[in-house]
């Protein structure tokens, strides 16, 4: 089909943004502000090795950093990269203490601020949690759809890891293809992901603006980064197979990421129809967090539609937005 062979020429787009800092494949990007009333405090966001992070900005008109922007963020974007053989080694720590911990650093710096503000999503918000248990430059976590409980009934990916042999998915360079991934993924909703989204494709072939839309989302599917040998090990057997999160035995960088000692405020937001991190994964936070500043929303949608949705791509970057502002003093 002509139209679905113009994903390969179809570039992303971006609201206005400079790169601040790089460190190895690792770079940070600072928006451009979109209002003169700016919140003083920063915003972080980090999204999932797993995925890039262009769906956070893949319509920039209508996008979720747009709108973080237009409700007076200071928005910054970590982007994790493309791992290649070289990177095999890396692990989960070094994308929490070193990675991470530099961008922020870098943020403080540049913002003269004391502590940033930190958002997760999905395995960026695991990420996200270790950091900000584990150093003393966060002022308030966000998480969105982020996994705490890898082991709910509801998680389905949970039950497919729990006894998944990960050394046989590295590949000849150390890693693990983003392609397998994303086909996986796709294996677990086939008729939603193949068959229905090409019948809605077919039937909006007239409408250049649907069809252009479509055609982004797709680029965005099948752009997933290969993930390093040593952090996918470690999300597998550590997290999905053993839940050492809510247990208390995950350690990084050599001490013990203890959720009690999550005390900074945190917004936990989640995702209604979310098939990848169900609501029973996330929403346990509240269970094991020591914050006593702690704020629970669910937004009905699924995993992804939450971020590129008409209605809460809308409503949530401003409720986000509104919930920070109040604790920025």
């Amino acid at each position: 089909m002509a139209e679905v062979a113009r994903i390969r020429d179809i570039k992303y787009e971006y609201n206005p943004r400079e790169l601040v800092f790089q460190n190895d494949k690792v770079k940070l990007y600072h928006y451009k502000a979109k209002t003169e009333k700016l919140d003083p405090v920063p915003l972080l966001v980090v999204f999932a090795t797993v995925n890039r992070p262009e769906i956070l900005d893949l319509f920039p008109d209508n996008s979720f950093i747009g709108r973080l922007l237009q409700n007076g963020m200071d928005v910054y974007l970590l982007d994790w990269g493309y791992p290649d053989a070289e990177d095999k080694h890396i692990s989960l720590n070094d994308y929490i203490s070193r990675y991470l911990h530099h961008c922020v650093e870098n943020i403080i710096e540049r913002s003269q601020q004391p502590k940033i503000n930190l958002l997760g999503i999905c395995q960026g918000g695991l990420i996200c949690i270790c950091y900000s248990i584990l150093f003393g430059t966060i002022k308030n976590l966000v998480l969105v759809t982020a996994p705490i409980d890898f082991q709910t009934r509801e998680n389905v990916i949970g039950q497919i890891f729990k006894n998944l042999d990960v050394d046989a998915l590295v590949d000849i360079a150390g890693n693990v293809s983003g392609d397998w991934l994303t086909n996986f993924f796709i294996s677990l909703r086939p008729f939603e992901l193949v068959g229905k989204k090409y019948l809605r494709f077919i039937d909006n072939l007239s409408d250049r603006e649907k069809t252009d839309r479509f055609l982004r989302v797709e680029k965005w599917l099948y752009d997933a980064p290969d993930q390093t040998g040593a952090s996918f090990k470690e999300l597998i057997t550590q997290f999905y197979q053993q839940n050492k999160l809510i247990k208390g035995e995950y350690y990084s960088n050599g001490k013990r990421v203890n959720l009690a000692n999550l005390t900074i405020p945190v917004l936990n937001v989640m995702a209604r129809d979310d098939e990848i991190i169900p609501v029973s994964a996330s929403r346990c936070l509240k269970k094991y967090a020591g914050s006593h500043d702690y704020t629970q929303k669910i937004f009905p949608s699924g995993h992804i539609g939450i971020y590129i949705s008409d209605k809460v791509g809308k409503s949530m970057p401003a409720f986000i937005a509104g919930w920070l502002k109040k604790r920025s003093v």
